[in-house]
């Protein structure tokens, strides 16, 4: 009864515009404001222009009363799709456009030079706004906050600088090479035999779920050095629970997007589900934090006792050894880059199989560099940088599939960009999806062609293309990310032949990140 009454709140506007006769569904998508822009230059005039113009100027479409343009996203075809949808405002309103989406006016930005603006003006501690459920249940609760959740400047520069420290130095991400291509072996072993035993052709079911495991598996490795058995013969029911908690959860946090304290207020079947995921988050993150501090604990007690002389730190004990760090920071930080690198990283590697399954002309490419540099052995550090275009394939693949579609800044200061004043405290959405696709940056930009990737064929805006992000705010565990995908699709590539699925085909589909909602549409065929 209460998911019924917040949804009536949100269908209510397009109900009553849609049986008026006074307004056809277009015009509802047109501004007063770009209505009168139509009019020819000769009845402008010098003294009609501005000499500064606000957001009041700002095209954009008006939307309905209360909820503005909120319905349009959950919409039939629209539903799943708002990057698809800016891409369209983009193309109506062009580059940067007004859209109040609930209570809430957002700024929408698709040309790189803007964005260029946006964020050469942000301050020592640039604001990217969490989604306002996921902060509501760190309030109720009284969870401290981590790198993703964090709202509050300094606490997030706290943060941000003690995983850093660790995550970002290249020298360290390489030193993980080894305990990455032991996961992917497992994992390459795990596809065989879910594709041998539980499959009629050559594909592998519920490949999303098995692309998880791996990416759990992954991070873990590098967070907690622990294995947690994600790809072994039997998984944990604990374990699995987790990665259907991450969906969840950032599947219901997107649902959450506007009117998420109208959600809570009357306890609807979304919020429920969101909080019932951030809690298993924890707990089962929780579970094996509190094995490695034992872990941690012992070997601290037989250094002290010189019976063990290894004084090479892990990733935990480095956010342990911050004293700005409180221990339930250093829980809620971990958790946190536990569930990010699971779902970024498997929803990464979903998007490479379906785009090299329907691209023979790059998987053979691939292959032959793989066969030519490897010759049938595991990559290592060294020759992971002679992997030239396994690596132009997972930057192609983030173009067209960028993980996070549509970024987010908020305006710490009143700023003005192209020309207009935007207030501090504006949300402005930096739509990558679009700007990736931007025939005026990238030839042909619906292809995927990792050869534009070559040295010497960037010839585009390099703010037109930014999937971990930018600056500060980039993605604290990107080169940890890119490394797992580089050596996974190697040893895809020794392995399998990907092929188009027989029975179905799907697209990808917005929840907080682009994914595959259901199953991906690819085979495994060995080579």
């Amino acid at each position: 009864m209460a998911e019924h009454i917040v949804k009536r709140v949100l269908s209510t506007a397009t109900n009553i515009a849609s049986k008026s006769p006074k307004k056809s569904p277009k015009r509802l998508l047109t501004t007063d404001h770009a209505a009168t822009t139509a009019k020819t230059s000769s009845t402008i005039s010098m003294n009609d222009i501005p000499m500064t113009k606000t957001m009041v100027d700002l095209p954009g479409p008006n939307g309905y009363p209360l909820v503005g343009t909120a319905p349009e996203y959950f919409k039939g075809e629209n539903k799943g799709q708002m990057h698809k949808v800016q891409r369209r405002f983009h193309e109506m309103y062009g580059p940067i456009f007004k859209e109040k989406l609930g209570p809430v006016t957002n700024i929408s930005i698709a040309d790189p030079n803007l964005v260029e603006e946006v964020v050469r003006s942000e301050g020592k501690f640039p604001n990217r706004p969490p989604y306002p459920s996921w902060t509501i249940y760190k309030k109720m609760r009284t969870q401290a906050n981590g790198l993703m959740t964090v709202s509050n400047a300094e606490e997030w520069s706290t943060c941000r600088t003690a995983i850093g420290k660790h995550m970002l130095r290249p020298k360290t991400v390489l030193q993980y090479v080894d305990v990455m291509n032991e996961v992917v072996t497992d994992f390459v072993n795990r596809l065989k035999y879910t594709r041998d035993n539980h499959a009629t052709n050559s594909a592998v079911p519920n490949l999303q779920n098995e692309l998880s495991k791996w990416a759990i598996e992954s991070i873990s490795s590098v967070l907690l050095e622990t294995r947690l058995g994600c790809l072994d013969e039997n998984v944990s029911s604990e374990n699995q629970a987790f990665i259907d908690a991450v969906g969840d959860m950032f599947k219901t946090g997107h649902q959450l997007m506007v009117f998420a304290e109208l959600h809570k207020r009357f306890g609807t079947k979304t919020w429920k589900t969101h909080v019932d995921a951030w809690d298993t988050i924890y707990r089962v993150a929780g579970e094996h934090i509190d094995k490695k501090l034992a872990d941690i604990t012992e070997k601290y007690e037989r250094l002290q006792s010189g019976s063990e002389d290894d004084n090479k730190a892990s990733f935990l004990e480095h956010l342990l050894g911050n004293e700005n760090l409180p221990l339930d920071a250093v829980y809620a930080n971990t958790t946190e880059l536990m569930l990010a690198g699971l779902d970024t990283s498997a929803n990464a590697m979903g998007m490479v199989t379906y785009l090299l399954s329907r691209n023979p002309r790059v998987q053979e490419k691939l292959i032959k560099e793989v066969e030519t540099v490897l010759q049938n052995r595991i990559c290592t550090a060294e020759e992971l940088s002679n992997m030239t275009y396994a690596r132009a394939v997972v930057k192609e693949t983030l173009r067209l599939f960028p993980v996070i579609p549509i970024n987010a800044r908020v305006m710490t200061e009143d700023t003005t960009i192209g020309g207009y004043l935007i207030p501090k405290g504006t949300c402005i959405l930096l739509n990558t999806f679009t700007m990736s696709r931007d025939a005026t940056q990238f030839v042909n930009p619906d292809d995927f062609i990792p050869e534009r990737w070559e040295r010497d064929s960037n010839k585009w805006n390099p703010f037109s293309n930014l999937p971990f992000g930018f600056g500060a705010r980039s993605c604290a565990g990107r080169r940890m990310a890119q490394q797992e995908l580089y050596l996974a699709i190697i040893r895809l590539a020794q392995n399998f032949w990907l092929a188009p699925s027989k029975d179905f085909d799907a697209e990808p589909t917005l929840r907080t990140v682009l994914t595959f909602e259901k199953d991906i549409p690819v085979e495994f065929q060995d080579r």
